[in-house]
């Protein structure tokens, strides 16, 4: 958190898009850290991915 809030987010989270939902799967600490500090948007890299993808990752 220390660092984000000295030099920013420099590495975006991960996000699932399945079926127009979205689902956080990598960044979760990062997330959290932006929030604390107030963030009211966070960078991230959208990967669109069937279901099956999804089962994968919450396996």
């Amino acid at each position: 958190m220390a660092s984000i809030a000295e030099i920013g987010l420099q590495e975006p989270i991960d996000v699932l898009e399945v079926e127009g939902e979205f689902y956080g799967f990598s960044g979760c600490r990062r997330y959290k850290a932006c929030l604390r500090l107030g963030h009211d948007s966070i960078r991230c890299r959208v990967r669109r991915a069937p279901r099956s993808v999804l089962k994968l990752h919450l396996a």
